[in-house]
């Protein structure tokens, strides 16, 4: 039995790696039951403040990034293409920033970021814990139904169409705007 223990181990840490690394691959959690966002509020990079219930009546994709992550920084183009396909039929995608705000800064030329960059040391890995992060990887992304409900998330880079298709399901009705 003893010969076996470390076997069993290595095992066990094989299939929790395997699964770990599978849900980050697909990067996609499973939201059975949209929840309610939490309340949050975080200082823009503009010097405002931007809070979720003040947006409520709109998508709202909350996008976590930082300017060393390439992923993020490969994922924005699509994340501003977005913003100004969808933005006047209701999505508003969010960019808090886990950064500093002098390099988010420094970069915004080269990225053309049209919606609202938050910042903040602490408020920023709050509001990831806050929406559900169970990874601390980036980007990480929420997506927020027009009646406040967390309806998506996703850890790692979003692919068009499959933002396309995400989008235009939660999107809301004309009415409603």
């Amino acid at each position: 039995m003893k010969k076996l223990l470390p076997f069993l181990i290595v095992a066990l840490l094989a299939l929790g790696g395997g699964f770990a690394l599978q849900r980050y691959l697909t990067g996609r959690e499973a939201v059975e039951a949209p929840s309610l966002a939490p309340e949050l509020s975080m200082a823009t990079l503009d010097g405002g403040t931007a809070s979720l219930s003040a947006l409520r009546g709109k998508l709202v994709l909350v996008n976590f990034w930082a300017t060393w992550c390439a992923p993020c920084l490969q994922e924005i183009p699509l994340l501003v293409q977005m913003q100004d396909r969808y933005g006047a039929r209701g999505l508003q995608i969010l960019g808090p920033a886990m950064d500093d705000p002098e390099q988010v800064r420094a970069m915004l030329p080269r990225l053309k970021i049209q919606y609202p960059i938050l910042i903040g040391e602490t408020q920023i890995p709050n509001a990831m814990d806050a929406l559900g992060d169970t990874m601390g990887a980036l980007p990480f992304s929420v997506l927020i139904s027009a009646d406040g409900y967390v309806v998506d998330r996703k850890h790692g880079e979003f692919e068009a169409e499959e933002l396309i298709q995400l989008i235009e399901k939660h999107l809301p009705t004309q009415d409603a705007l």
